[in-house]
C-alpha cells in the first residue's frame, strides 16, 4: 500500500506544479485530438486493490472520441476461517476498447478548461492468482468478456495538460489521474 501512496502523492505533486501554468488553457475539443490518459483506480470491480490505468482518446468530432484501454489491478487477501489460514493475491489485466461523449458544448460550459464527459468500454479480463494456505485453492474470478460505463471529468492547467476524475461501473470505481493531449 505504500507504493500506491507514494504514486498518488507523486501524481497530486504533478498535477499542482501544473496548475501554475499562467497560460490559457482549452479543453474545446478539435477532430484529430489525441487524448493520453494515465491514472490510479481505487477500488476494482471484482474485488479491492489499486490498478494502473492506461488509455488513447481519438476525438473523430469535437464531442464523441473513441480509443482502447488497459487496466492491471493486483490485490491481495488474507484471513483465516476456523483453523485454516488463507493467502490469495490476484492479478487482473484488462484490455479493450471505449469512446465518449463531451459534454461542454451541450451543457453551455462557460468554463474552456472544463472537459466533462461519458461514454461506454468493451474488452477483456484475464485473471490470475497465486494461493498460499490450507484447504481448497479456489479461484472465483474467471476472465472473459468485459463492459461498463464511465463519467468523469477534466480540468486543463495548460493546453496541452489537465488532471481527471472517472467514476465508473465495470472497472474501477474511481479513478484519478492526468491527460496528455495531442
Amino acid at each position: 500500500m505504500k507504493k500506491e501512496t507514494r504514486l498518488l502523492a507523486l501524481l497530486a505533486i504533478l498535477v499542482a506544479s501544473f496548475s501554475y501554468q499562467g497560460a490559457s488553457a482549452q479543453a474545446e475539443l478539435d477532430k484529430g485530438n489525441l487524448l493520453l490518459n494515465a491514472g490510479v483506480g481505487f477500488g476494482y470491480y471484482y474485488a479491492g486493490g489499486v490498478s494502473i490505468n492506461l488509455n488513447a482518446e481519438y476525438s473523430i468530432t469535437p464531442e464523441v472520441g473513441v480509443g482502447g484501454y488497459f487496466a492491471y489491478t493486483h490485490w491481495e487477501n488474507d484471513w483465516r476461517y476456523g483453523v485454516n489460514r488463507y493467502e490469495i493475491s490476484y492479478n487482473f489485466i484488462d484490455i479493450g476498447v471505449r469512446g465518449s461523449y463531451h459534454f461542454a458544448k451541450l451543457f453551455g460550459v462557460n468554463n474552456p478548461n472544463f472537459d466533462p464527459y461519458a461514454g461506454a468500454f468493451l474488452g477483456i479480463v484475464t485473471s490470475s492468482n497465486d494461493y498460499d494456505g490450507d484447504g481448497y485453492d479456489d479461484d472465483d474470478y474467471d476472465g472473459g468478456l468485459r463492459t461498463g460505463i464511465h463519467a468523469g471529468a477534466r480540468y486543463y492547467f495548460a493546453p496541452n495538460f489537465a488532471g481527471y476524475g472517472e467514476l465508473g461501473i465495470g472497472l474501477s470505481p474511481l479513478v484519478l489521474g492526468v491527460t496528455l493531449k495531442l
